[in-house]
């Protein structure tokens, strides 16, 4: 990430990172100088942090910290386009070239990728997919989980588990999947379909896998609250928790995904189905956290200004709230060469309404929207 900011000459250039403040900080001085996207600094190293609104008056926009030169937490976007190529190709491959360690460590990849920054992950996949959509989907899928896990307090180690369910939950028939996503699931599919959660959970164990955690979030990802799910029809406690996790992140991943008839829907879409005819079969109180922490607008969501700019949300907000998006074409539809922060709360640039990517736009650089 190359940022040019505004306490250098212009012609000088500084390297910046994510950084997320840690409510324990108030009442402390900032370890480091604060920059925003377009690396205007915000607050500088050894400010007091008096009080909880001036905390928040930080926290609730995207902050970023100078990265020494060669610090390789500066390219996620890269390491993760490399890691889901690596990953799509071994999980569509034959099963004698998978193993246990090495999904673990994949998992963990995609995870510690998440704490470096879980707003480009969480965002960017949704508008540039990184790998085939039907891994997309799962890496998707993945970090919603662990953001969920993250609120609810799992382990690291769980949270590991959890993700390397996502990763793997629908390897036994990835064809399956594919036709799934062109919208060409036939009626002799269903049953292969019912099937695949148990399939898939028998091949983890043929190559290794122990982690009861891992199998029983993969074994049951289709179960419904109410038992209609599948293949056991489980109800309620009967399912693991982090298995309900990865319930909602899928069904809300699957409804806001991209398909190759129709762009990403809508957050608000998502949620209005979650709520309404799927309200009964999945874990309500995990779909209300979600709400509450990603929003009706979440990174990745494309927006039309008030100025008539499209402009993109890069960052999670605080209880659901988004105060900031990049700009990134104008008011006639021409890309902005240098995209730009606008503050949503100012009349000129506030939210008028989501938008679907057009395939007439020009090429889009949408990594230098996350400041890559």
């Amino acid at each position: 990430m190359i940022l040019r900011a505004s306490l250098v000459s212009c012609d000088e250039l500084i390297l910046l990172r994510p950084i997320q403040l840690d409510p324990a900080l108030i009442g402390q001085t900032l370890p480091c100088d604060l920059y925003s996207e377009s690396g205007v600094l915000l607050a500088g190293a050894g400010m007091l942090l008096t009080d909880t609104a001036q905390f928040q008056r930080l926290a609730t926009r995207p902050l970023y910290q100078q990265a020494a030169p060669g610090d390789d937490s500066i390219r996620p976007l890269q390491r993760l386009q490399d890691i889901a190529a690596h990953t799509a190709k071994l999980l569509a491959g034959p099963e004698a070239g998978l193993s246990e360690e090495e999904l673990r460590l994949l998992a963990g990849a995609f995870v510690a990728l998440y704490r470096i920054d879980p707003n480009a992950c969480l965002g960017y996949p949704r508008v540039a997919p990184v790998a085939p959509p039907w891994f997309n989907h799962s890496l998707l899928t993945l970090f919603i989980s662990v953001l969920l896990a993250d609120q609810l307090e799992f382990s690291e180690a769980q949270i590991e588990s959890l993700a390397a369910a996502a990763l793997t939950m629908n390897i036994s028939d990835i064809a399956l999947h594919e036709r799934i996503h062109d919208g060409l699931l036939a009626s002799s599919d269903w049953t292969q379909l019912r099937r695949h959660p148990t399939d898939t959970a028998n091949l983890l164990q043929r190559i290794g896998v122990t982690d009861m955690d891992w199998l029983l979030s993969v074994q049951q990802h289709h179960e419904n609250m109410d038992g209609s799910g599948f293949p056991a029809n489980l109800t309620g406690a009967q399912i693991s928790l982090a298995a309900r996790i990865l319930r909602v992140a899928d069904v809300y991943c699957s409804r806001t995904s991209a398909r190759s008839y129709r762009p990403p829907k809508a957050s608000r879409l998502a949620f209005k189905t979650l709520f309404g005819t799927e309200g009964t079969q999945i874990d309500m109180q995990i779909a209300s956290l979600l709400l509450r922490r990603i929003g009706l607008l979440p990174p990745g969501t494309l927006v039309r200004l008030a100025n008539r700019e499209t402009a993109c949300i890069i960052g999670l907000g605080r209880n659901g709230h988004v105060l900031f998006a990049i700009s990134f074409l104008d008011a006639r539809g021409n890309a902005i060469k240098s995209p730009r922060e606008r503050n949503l709360a100012s009349h000129a640039y506030a939210i008028r309404y989501p938008v679907d990517a057009d395939p007439v736009w020009p090429k889009i650089n949408w990594p230098m929207l996350w400041g890559y």
